[in-house]
């Protein structure tokens, strides 16, 4: 495709012109470049003030919450709250890492542990208030709890041993979910524990302790 454009000719008198042909590309590349000469100058001659480019907002990072006396399995850790985006999978941190039996999922663990909100570092639960350790089947517990000690295969978690002390982010998934749970757990709530693995026994036995925060509500009803 072409366009027609015309020229004077010096033939047939001074009004004479000569047709020829403009390719429509050329005409194209023309009218682009035309169009990205934008002029860095407003009207009255002055510089253009620039267009500032949109702001993005940070997105918060993530840190797992700060365990005071972290190493000291005689001692209560003070446990804060954690910062930015709580995690949506269980995540783990060895404090200190066991040497003893290995925690299974269908074991009896006997363990000292403290529970607080992630959002705000509140405790809603410690083995430590009552002066002695808990001893729950980990079968009679939350999913996070359990697999948080027993390990994870879906979340590359590995299984604590005796002597361990672990820092524990549960999601609401794997915690309490959209019901909430006891005390100052509300709905959707991620939670964190700290836990000492004092013992394993190999098989379930027993029954989870009233009223302690990892019980399962569906298993100690069940």
């Amino acid at each position: 495709m072409s366009l027609l454009a015309s020229v004077p000719t010096g033939g047939r008198g001074a009004h004479a012109r000569m047709a020829f042909a403009v390719p429509a590309a050329a005409v194209v590349l023309l009218v682009a470049a035309a169009a990205g000469c934008s002029s860095s100058t407003a009207p009255d001659g002055t510089a253009a003030a620039p267009v500032p480019s949109p702001t993005v907002a940070a997105v918060p990072a993530t840190v797992l919450p700060v365990v005071g006396n972290p190493t000291n399995l005689t001692v209560q850790p003070a446990v804060g709250a954690g910062q930015g985006l709580p995690p949506t999978k269980l995540v783990v941190k060895d404090l200190v890492t066991g040497t003893g039996t290995p925690a299974t999922s269908s074991a009896t663990v006997t363990v000292n542990y403290v529970g607080v909100l992630w959002n705000t570092g509140k405790t809603f639960d410690a083995s430590w208030t009552g002066g002695q350790p808990a001893t729950f089947p980990l079968d009679q517990v939350i999913p996070g709890f359990a697999q948080g000690i027993a390990g994870s295969v879906s979340d590359a978690v590995a299984g604590m041993r005796v002597g361990g002390r672990r820092e524990i982010v549960i999601p609401p998934a794997l915690g309490y979910g959209p019901q909430g749970g006891q005390g100052s757990i509300k709905a959707d709530d991620t939670i964190v524990f700290v836990v000492d693995l004092l013992d394993v026994t190999a098989a379930a036995t027993g029954t989870a302790p009233t009223g302690a925060t990892p019980t399962s509500t569906a298993a100690a009803n069940g």
